[in-house]
Order: structure tokens, then C-alpha cells, then sequence
């Protein structure tokens, strides 16, 4: 018996020594050839990995001297207008570092669904770090002064001596437990937040800090009502309202307690105002109501308080008045022509317009949803640029966006205003010039129209010289076949040169022409200060400075154009309503109507999914949306 390797038993007898001692060496010499064969493998890889780092540390350090040769691009704030510039600039071009004390982006208009809980919290914040990529530099820190003159910002972000943060002017950072009476919660003040101030020089600065919530000076705001601009204040009022509940269902709570506990007022009667009070009945009727059965459902009272005549009242008028009727059959009363004289612990001072009389409205939570103001760190930034920052409430900058005042600087968003140029005869009709005959003055419009806004129609035709300059560019684009359109345009001129030859000789005269501009002139209008201005100027903005990167000249590239794309507004039991008041061509030729109802709900619902910045949010807010409907809000205060 022999044993060889693999091969065991009994030598056949047609098999020869010789053929056994070739099959013995072959099973021995298979090991070492494994073994040689793993050793190639492993110096492969490592072989591999170490090219890779060498090939990454390579390009780090030609990463290091680009940046030393780039021009410096600081951009501040990481609202809707800072995030849609530093995701569109060309990093290859522009040295850029962001410098915020947020370091997430967040979806503002979803604010309203985040504070009764239809919406979490994490589904509305975008870190911007992963959001921007790793070619920006983010520092979550506060600019609390800028040089222009030197191009250079101030930065800082510790806490003072008694623990409040330095960037309280930016944001609120009072603690939800502030407002939840004998909770463990509380505020620690360990040492993980050691910031010193630093200094950065700049070649381009862009400002785009936004606005903090304006009071009026109202008293007992700051103190009594609670502000929906910022996530810390959607959880405040998440904890508020549960509050209010809780409190009611004690037992020993009397009657006149427990009215005022369950009465709810909501200052502002713009998009905000309108969502969140919208939001809170829905919370009201299909969660809490059945959460608390003791309680009567009848004592439920939600208030909105508007000042002007009407509920969003910059929408076609057909969409307040549905709103007003629906809000009625929810049970939401709207009290039109109100001003809020004073805000209490436990009460609202209210006074009709035209009345001397004064009225308290007793409730348990007040929300404060009226306007804006600039930040003081605008103020300051104002008073450095000079005289020209003539507006008390914005940054001014050209149409370019850029400081008026402050060379390579840019400001956009709520902390900026566009100053538009005023049209002027001497700026608009070559000298010399008597009278215009309807075919000059027709040509005049057309050539000029893109550097002066105000001859340009927006929804309302009969009170505008000219149709939208970007609708006159792409009429060709859009209507290819359709020779009505051009019959359009002829008649918008015509009219506006019958309504300015006074006359009626078929000329303009330049008397008569000096007072159809000066018209046009007070139709300017600032724009409104949302999320779809802010992201329209980061998308220009960036774009221009990569032109400028390339060689371009400034003054020969497009200005800054607005593009309405609709108004959209929740205003519960899944309804809303939409306003494509001001979109030009698709309005007039499609004759798009305000839209209301459960299919602008569903409208609503599908333009807030597309605009989610990531395909994270996207899933979290489907699923948000599906819970809420199958589950219920999570009323539990954490």
C-alpha cells in the first residue's frame, strides 16, 4: 500500500513507477504555485492602493496651488440664493469658501407643515457640506464686519462670557424647554463650542444673509410671540401647541382657562400666515381632536389677523376670496382690516381700522408671521458702503446684483434691492428728436426694452407699455406657426401709443412721451422677497461670474431678469390654491386661471417634491406626507 498526494490505494498494474513519480511531484509542486499566485495578488493591491494615494496627494497639493492662483469667491449665508450659486459656480475658475452660522440648508416654504408635525424636521435640512462637495469650503461661523476698501471680513463664532451665542442677531437659539415648565431638558453649557474670530480676505464677496422677522415695534412681540422663519422656531411652536392641549385636559382647569388655551391667533395674512393656520386646522380636526376626546371640539378657535382688506392679498383676487370662504368652512376666523396694538402673555390687543376702540382676544400661543427687516449686520454693512446705500431696508445693487458702492462685492436674496434705472427721455430718444411716428416708436421699445424693466407688461397689459422683453425674444421659439401672436404684440403697442398721443395727431410728441415714462417709472416695484427670487439671482449670479472668470466684460452680458413661474399657497383639507398672475406668454396664450382646490393640492404637493434639493429629502417627505395620512401627526413633545 502507498500513499502519493491525493492518490491512495492499490498501484494499478498497467501503471508504471515512472507515471506515479510525475503525478507525486506535480501534487507538490501545486502549493508553492498558490502560493506565488496570492503573493500577486496581494502586491497588486497594495501596489494599487499606494498609486491611489500618491495620485491623491498629488492632487491635493495641485489643488492647494490652483487655489493660490484662483480668484477668492467668499459667499455668505446658505439660504436659497447662497445654495443654488455655489452649487451652479465653477469651482475650476473661483477659490470659493461659504461662511455660515447654519451649516444645513433649509426648505423654508415647508416650515408651516414642520410645526404641527406633518413634516419632520431632518426631511426639510440639507447639510451643505455634502450638498456643495468638497471643492467649497464651508466654516460655520458669523461675519460680523466687512472692510470694503481692504476686502476683508470679520468672522467669529464663540459664545460670550455668560454662554449666549454670539449669532443670536442671525438666529433665534432659545431652547425648546425654555417653554416647557418643569422639564429635565435643559441648556448645558459644555466646552465643544471654542471658536476664535478669524479674518479672510476676499477678490469677490457675496452677501447673502437674509432678513429676520419684522415686530413693527409692536410691544410684547419679541416677548410673547413666537416667529416661523427659522427650524428652532417650527419645533417651539410643535412644543407650544402641545402645550396648549395639555394644559387644557387637567381636570381642575376651569372653563375660561381652558377657552383661552384652545384659542389660537395667527398675525399675517400673507403665504406663511396663511399655510401655518391652514396647517393647524388640520392638525386640530384630525389628530388632537382625537387625541383629546374630553375636550369639546367647539372651543377650538383659530384667528387670522391681517391688516390690508384681504388674505393674500398679492394673489388674483379670486384666490383670496376662496380663501376667506374656505377658511370660513373650517372654522378659521379671518379678521380683515385688523392692526395687533399689543401682544400679552395670555392675550392679543387688537383695533379695527377707522375705530378708536380697542379689543382684547385671549389665547393661548400667538404666532407672528407679518414681514421682514433687515439683519443690524446689514444695517452696519449700509453705513460702510456710504451714501449711496440710500435704502433703509436692503442692500442696494444694480442689476448686475452687484453693491452699488462696493466694488467686487454682491448682494441677493431678502438682504438685497434691486434699483432699476428710471427710463428718462434723455436716456431712451436720441437728441434731437421731436416726435415719434408709431413705427419709431415701436422699434424704440424693442431695442431698449431689455435695460428698462418698466416697459415690459407683467399680467396686467391695459397698465404697461410693452410685453415681457423675455417673451419678445422667444415668441419664435415658443409659437413657431402661430401668426395671432405678432397681432398680439402690434395691439399691446398700439394701445399704449393711443393712450400717450393725447392729441390724436399719430404722433408722439416728447411732452407726451416724458408722461407715459414718468408712468412707467412708479409701476417699478421691488421684488418680492421669497424663495424664488433668492434661487433665480443664485443661478444668474453664478453664471455671471463664470463668465467673467472667462475673459467677458460685465457691462456686455445680460442683466438680471425675474421670471414669475406662479404663486402657490396651502390652505387646508387638502386644498390650495395657485396664482399664475404675471407669468407672460403662458398665461395670456394657454389663459391659465387661478387654481383652487383638491387638484391644486395635488399640484401643491408635486412642486415642493421636484424642488427638495436632494433625492434623500425627496423620499423622506413621500413618506413624511404617507405617515401623516395613514398614521396620524406625532403630537409628542421631544
Amino acid at each position: 500500500m502507498f500513499r502519493f498526494g491525493m492518490f491512495r490505494g492499490r498501484i494499478p498494474s498497467k501503471m508504471n513507477w515512472e507515471s506515479v513519480r510525475g503525478m507525486a511531484t506535480a501534487g507538490i509542486s501545486a502549493v508553492p504555485r498558490r502560493r506565488w499566485r496570492g503573493l500577486i495578488i496581494t502586491a497588486s493591491v497594495i501596489g494599487g492602493y499606494a498609486g491611489y494615494i500618491y495620485a491623491w496627494r498629488e492632487n491635493l497639493f495641485s489643488l492647494q496651488k490652483d487655489r493660490e492662483n484662483k480668484p477668492k469667491l467668499l459667499v455668505l449665508g446658505t439660504g436659497w440664493a447662497s445654495v443654488a450659486l455655489l452649487r451652479h459656480i465653477d469651482t475650476k475658475l473661483y477659490d470659493v469658501q461659504c461662511i455660515s452660522p447654519r451649516n444645513y440648508f433649509l426648505m423654508t416654504p415647508l416650515l408651516p407643515s414642520v410645526s404641527v408635525g406633518t413634516v419632520e424636521t431632518r426631511t426639510v435640512v440639507e447639510p451643505v457640506r455634502p450638498l456643495v462637495g468638497t471643492n467649497i469650503k464651508f466654516l460655520e461661523a458669523e461675519c460680523v464686519d466687512i472692510d470694503p476698501e481692504k476686502k476683508r471680513v470679520v468672522c467669529q463664532g464663540t459664545p460670550s462670557i455668560d454662554g449666549s451665542q454670539t449669532n443670536e442677531s442671525q438666529f433665534s437659539q432659545r431652547d425648546v424647554a425654555d417653554n416647557i415648565g418643569g422639564s429635565s431638558s435643559r441648556r448645558v453649557h459644555d466646552g465643544a463650542r471654542t471658536r476664535p474670530p478669524f479674518e479672510l480676505d476676499y477678490d469677490f464677496l457675496v452677501v447673502a444673509v437674509g432678513a429676520e422677522n419684522n415686530t413693527f415695534n409692536t410691544p410684547g412681540v419679541d416677548s410673547h410671540a413666537h416667529f416661523l422663519k427659522e427650524l428652532p422656531d417650527a419645533r417651539r411652536i410643535r412644543a407650544a401647541i402641545s402645550d396648549c392641549f395639555e394644559s387644557a385636559s387637567i381636570p381642575t382647569q376651569t372653563e375660561e382657562e381652558r377657552k383661552r388655551l384652545l384659542s389660537f391667533v395667527v398675525v399675517g395674512g400673507g403665504p406663511t400666515g396663511v399655510e401655518f393656520a391652514a396647517e393647524l386646522s388640520d392638525m386640530v380636526h384630525e389628530d388632537l381632536s382625537k387625541n383629546f376626546p374630553q375636550l369639546d371640539r367647539s372651543e377650538i378657535r383659530i384667528s387670522l389677523v391681517e391688516a390690508l382688506d384681504h388674505v393674500l392679498s398679492m394673489y388674483d383676487h379670486k384666490i383670496s376670496e376662496y380663501t376667506e370662504k374656505h377658511f370660513d368652512r373650517e372654522n378659521i376666523s379671518v379678521l380683515n382690516s385688523t392692526f395687533v396694538k399689543e401682544v400679552k402673555q395670555r392675550e392679543v390687543v387688537l383695533q379695527k381700522r377707522g375705530s378708536q376702540e380697542k379689543g382684547s382676544l385671549p389665547c393661548g400661543m400667538v404666532v407672528w408671521a407679518t414681514g421682514i427687516k433687515p439683519r443690524p449686520f446689514v444695517n452696519s454693512l449700509r453705513k460702510r458702503v456710504g451714501e449711496l446705500q440710500s435704502n433703509p431696508r436692503a442692500v442696494v445693487t444694480d442689476t448686475y446684483l452687484r453693491v452699488i458702492g462696493a466694488p467686487s462685492m454682491y448682494a441677493m436674496g431678502d438682504c438685497s434691492s434691486i434699483q432699476m434705472p428710471k427710463v428718462g427721455v434723455a436716456n431712451l430718444v436720441p437728441d434731437g428728436t421731436k416726435e415719434l411716428g408709431f413705427d419709431e416708436f415701436a422699434a424704440l421699445l424693442k431695442d431698449r426694452m431689455h435695460e428698462y424693466p418698466q416697459v415690459r407688461t407683467g399680467h396686467d397689459t391695459s397698465s404697461r407699455l410693452w410685453l415681457s422683453s423675455n417673451c419678445w425674444l422667444k415668441k419664435d421659439l415658443l409659437f413657431p406657426s402661430h401668426k395671432f401672436q405678432l397681432e398680439s404684440y402690434a395691439q399691446q403697442v398700439k394701445a399704449s401709443f393711443e393712450k400717450a398721443d393725447l392729441n390724436g395727431d399719430g404722433k408722439l410728441q416728447i411732452s407726451e412721451l416724458k408722461v407715459l415714462l414718468d408712468e412707467a417709472d412708479k409701476l417699478l416695484r421691488p421684488l418680492p422677497a421669497t424663495a424664488q427670487v433668492a434661487n433665480q439671482e443664485g443661478k444668474f449670479l453664478a453664471q455671471h461670474l463664470n463668465k467673467l472668470a472667462l475673459g467677458n466684460d460685465a457691462n456686455d452680458l445680460e442683466p438680471f431678469r425675474y421670471r414669475h413661474l406662479g404663486s402657490l399657497a396651502y390652505v387646508g383639507g387638502d386644498k390650495a390654491v395657485i396664482d399664475f398672475s404675471g407669468t407672460g406668454l403662458f398665461q395670456k396664450f394657454f389663459g391659465l386661471e387661478p387654481i383652487n382646490g383638491r387638484g391644486a393640492f395635488y399640484l401643491w404637493r408635486s412642486f415642493y417634491l421636484t424642488e427638495m434639493v436632494t433625492l434623500r429629502t425627496k423620499i423622506l417627505l413621500a413618506f413624511d406626507w404617507l405617515r401623516s395620512k395613514l398614521f396620524g401627526r406625532d403630537i409628542s413633545r421631544v
